[in-house]
């Protein structure tokens, strides 16, 4: 088991943020200590747009607490995803750089939650802080095929191109979601320091938002639980496959899915 901090937006309805990271991290037997960038009534799409952005100054309070209590020595991996501004980006910044500084070799997932569909869903400000603040401390990414090309600058309509786009974004792992899309079929691709890793998925029609959350938080448990890039993907994969198959025309992530089968 390891303890996480785990930084980003949460939801008080759909399993988006936090609320997605958190139970996969814990399924697969991980202690989380969540830090909100920014809490929702509801996820977008789902209801009243009612938000409450955590102050960057508090941010920066809330782990600089941690630090004086002594936290990092027991700290085993930090991921961090969804951020407001671009201030509370250089605030949570700061502190994962002092505790990098304490534990040069913990594993730090950046999840660059920037935009999708062709376009950017936070301001321009943010994503350039993620991109030029938090990408370099990274030791895995997991853009989607929108978030690599902005972060890059380089078109990926052409394939060809991915493999070399992932190494250039910078972390010594890079898991590109979403990577090739057909009518049936989704291809993630995992870009390391081997041979690049390639799995295709069936495409889950009417499925709610969050499933980029829920892969962070699969991928990096799985990572911490210690494997092969090879078969913590393919782990990741089918855990969000069967999350993914039973919330089918939900409104909401099924998450409890996540336990079907234990225990029997």
């Amino acid at each position: 088991m390891a303890k996480v901090l785990a930084i980003s937006s949460h939801a008080v309805r759909g399993h988006v943020g936090l609320d997605a990271t958190v139970p996969a991290l814990q399924h697969l037997g991980h202690e989380v200590w969540p830090l909100p960038t920014v809490l929702v009534a509801s996820r977008p799409g789902l209801g009243r747009l009612a938000k409450h952005e955590l102050p960057p100054e508090s941010l920066g309070a809330m782990l600089a607490a941690l630090e004086a209590d002594g936290c990092w020595t027991s700290l085993g991996a930090v991921l961090a995803g969804y951020f407001p501004s671009a201030t509370a980006v250089y605030a949570v910044a700061q502190g994962i750089a002092r505790i990098k500084a304490a534990r040069p070799n913990l594993p730090v997932l950046i999840d660059p939650v920037v935009g999708d569909a062709g376009r950017l869903y936070v301001s321009q400000l943010t994503a350039e802080a993620i991109r030029d603040t938090l990408l370099p401390m990274a030791t895995i990414a997991t853009p989607n095929l929108f978030e690599l090309s902005w972060l890059t600058g380089t078109d990926l309509r052409d394939p060809a191109q991915l493999v070399a786009c992932a190494r250039q974004l910078g972390p010594a792992t890079v898991v590109v979601t979403s990577a090739r899309q057909t009518a049936s079929v989704v291809t993630t691709l995992l870009v390391g320091t081997d041979k690049p890793i390639e799995r295709e998925m069936g495409k889950r029609a009417n499925v709610p938002n969050g499933a980029g959350d829920l892969f962070a938080g699969l991928f990096l448990g799985h990572w911490l639980n210690g494997s092969t890039s090879e078969a913590i993907l393919d782990a990741s994969l089918a855990d969000l496959d069967r999350v993914l198959a039973a919330s089918a025309g939900r409104d909401v992530l099924a998450l409890a899915a996540l336990h079907q089968g234990e225990g029997s």
